[in-house]
């Protein structure tokens, strides 16, 4: 068996989504989630971790408002961002379903986080190549899934790029390619939407959100060294 990484990022109907996660795409609030962990030991009944990037309140809310969900829970203090864990039957968490169907197969390992913003979803794929093969080809046709990048090894798990979300990577990628961080710079935010296909708003505000989550994994791999 070889070992093959899969870096993929896939587009999702709002069909397959719990109803909260369509609030929260709506909402200014939250710029993204992230499924850190799950547990399937129970029988009809998952629990699922998230983190989230934003305003706590709004997504608990939501999730607390939508059928199936049996329990949600958080710290006494977030702080306006933090954990949630989300204990729901698989029929209030559609796309999870799916994506547990799709993963659960021999020579196959989903790493977290998964990452959700904007009705996208993106993260780390391991395991052997025949078998990722079959998992993408056999997607519905309600996730159209993209190979965002191929490797023969696992990327680190404290690879803080694993935080921004598929078009904060490639506002950077393109940023940084352009000369965007060299003084003095050599694009600027129009030429870079021109690239993205967005507007230069939207761009000031991928770079702005993925610099914040950079230099945040930064100072907290920082802290946490010895």
């Amino acid at each position: 068996m070889s070992l093959t990484r899969l870096q993929i990022s896939a587009s999702l109907a709002p069909s397959v989504l719990p109803s909260f996660y369509v609030t929260v795409t709506e909402s200014p609030a939250i710029s993204q989630l992230r499924l850190v962990d799950w547990n399937l030991a129970a029988e009809d009944v998952a629990t699922v971790l998230y983190d989230v990037d934003g305003d706590t309140d709004v997504f608990v809310d939501a999730a607390r408002g939508t059928d199936g969900i049996e329990d949600v829970t958080v710290p006494p203090s977030t702080g306006g961002s933090g954990f949630v864990l989300v204990t729901a039957t698989p029929e209030a968490l559609p796309f999870f379903r799916t994506f547990l169907v799709l993963t659960a197969r021999a020579g196959l390992l989903v790493r977290s986080p998964v990452v959700y913003s904007d009705f996208e979803t993106s993260g780390e794929v391991v395991g052997d190549a025949e078998a990722l093969q079959a998992a993408v080809d056999t997607a519905p046709s309600t996730i159209d899934v993209t190979i965002e990048e191929i490797g023969s090894r696992p990327s680190l798990r404290t690879d803080p790029l694993s935080k921004l979300s598929t078009r904060q990577r490639e506002a950077v990628r393109l940023a940084f390619e352009h000369g965007y961080y060299r003084h003095p710079r050599e694009t600027t935010h129009a030429e870079l939407a021109d690239k993205l296909g967005c507007a230069p708003n939207t761009v000031s505000e991928h770079l702005q959100k993925a610099e914040m989550k950079l230099i945040k994994a930064l100072v907290s791999q920082r802290n946490s060294g010895p």
